[in-house]
């Protein structure tokens, strides 16, 4: 009975935690570049297989029997679908369609984005929206103004003069990005990423999140169904619990 209780309340803490990623990726529907992510969850075995297989976990052999404990959280994934191409008219605004990301260098070093809502700061150099130096493969950018171009393979050009070529980057291992903030990712297995060959560089364009409305009011719906059919769970177990704890105390 108590593992009842316990099961209940590990699907609700799972619905909750999904409720806050769907809420994220809604309140994010309108930030440059951004990606959906979504919860996975697994059954409490599954999860017990894989700490055993953990080197980290020490003398993991006792078993726990086959009644499910449960679902509990296994990641989330981020999908890194490219989302649709925007006009915007405006020099600094860049977009990749293709496989591929902007290089930048921020105060945690390098990281990458699909965010190119641009700026030319006040020393010339090209910046994110938080400042960090965007790259180019001599590092960061220096196009003075606004008033500069770049092409289909990166190379920035102003006054006739070539620049430098943004450094966008690809990388083999896309499942090891994760999301830092701000539109930024970074590999967690420290891959070094190699120039993209399978993109295209859009001056005057941006790249809207890929969060679909709509499929994620859905969702918010299911798991809020889900979620209540727990609390129900829960309520009636505990109910029965509390009729079982009487009973055996009017027996003495």
């Amino acid at each position: 009975m108590l593992r009842g209780l316990y099961t209940a309340a590990t699907g609700m803490t799972v619905q909750r935690l999904k409720m806050d990623v769907l809420t994220n990726n809604i309140v994010n529907a309108d930030t440059t570049g951004f990606k959906r992510d979504s919860l996975i969850s697994s059954s409490f075995e599954t999860v017990l297989l894989e700490r055993l297989n953990d080197p980290g976990t020490v003398n993991a052999v006792s078993e726990v029997g086959p009644y499910s404990f449960g679902t509990h959280v296994d990641q989330v994934v981020t999908d890194l679908s490219q989302g649709s191409l925007e006009s915007t008219g405006k020099s600094t605004d860049l977009a990749v369609s293709g496989d591929g990301y902007f290089a930048v260098e921020t105060a945690s070093g390098e990281r990458y984005t699909r965010s190119g809502s641009f700026t030319v700061n006040a020393e010339g150099y090209l910046v994110t929206a938080d400042g960090d130096y965007v790259l180019g493969n001599n590092g960061a950018i220096p196009v003075g103004s606004s008033d500069f171009s770049v092409d289909a393979a990166g190379t920035v050009t102003s006054g006739g003069k070539t620049i430098d070529t943004l450094r966008v980057v690809s990388f083999q291992r896309t499942e090891d990005l994760r999301k830092q903030g701000d539109s930024l990712y970074y590999s967690v297995s420290g891959e070094t990423p190699s120039n993209s060959q399978d993109c295209t560089v859009m001056q005057g364009f941006r790249e809207s999140s890929n969060v679909d409305i709509a499929d994620e009011m859905v969702n918010m719906m299911s798991v809020y169904r889900a979620y209540e059919a727990s609390a129900k769970i829960l309520t009636m177990t505990d109910e029965t619990l509390g009729l079982a704890v009487n009973d055996l105390g009017s027996l003495r």
